[in-house]
């Protein structure tokens, strides 16, 4: 069964079936890539507006995963469950410095670069 990124990404071509040229030219020649996810400077609010969606997506990602590992009878979901217990200490630790830079006025400088690699 075709999952819905690929039905999606076959979608996003011209009326003839035809990647549009201006995608294909978003695919670098080293078949590497990467992108700022995240970068500058943020408030107390806006930091952990950010950073929590992300670690909240993250969360539910792998929630979904080891369900879904779970129901297809698979029975290891340790990676699954080791990531939820590293993103939800992550996520403690973002709101205690968001709390941090709130009492003491400051900001919080956020960069996240995303380096994406063709692999086998």
């Amino acid at each position: 069964m075709e999952s819905k990124l690929f039905r999606w990404a076959k979608g996003n071509s011209s009326k003839y079936g035809k990647p549009n040229p201006r995608e294909e030219e978003c695919v670098p020649p080293e078949d590497e890539g990467a992108i700022k996810l995240v970068q500058g400077v943020f408030s107390p609010v806006e930091a952990a507006d950010v950073l929590l969606s992300l670690i909240n997506d993250k969360i539910k990602f792998h929630t979904v995963q080891a369900l879904n590992l779970q129901k297809g009878y698979q029975e290891d979901i340790s990676h699954s469950e080791e990531r939820i217990k590293e993103l939800k200490e992550a996520k403690n630790m973002v709101k205690n410095l968001v709390v941090k830079a709130h009492k003491e006025g400051m900001k919080l400088e956020i960069s996240s670069p995303i380096k994406i690699s063709l692999t086998k």
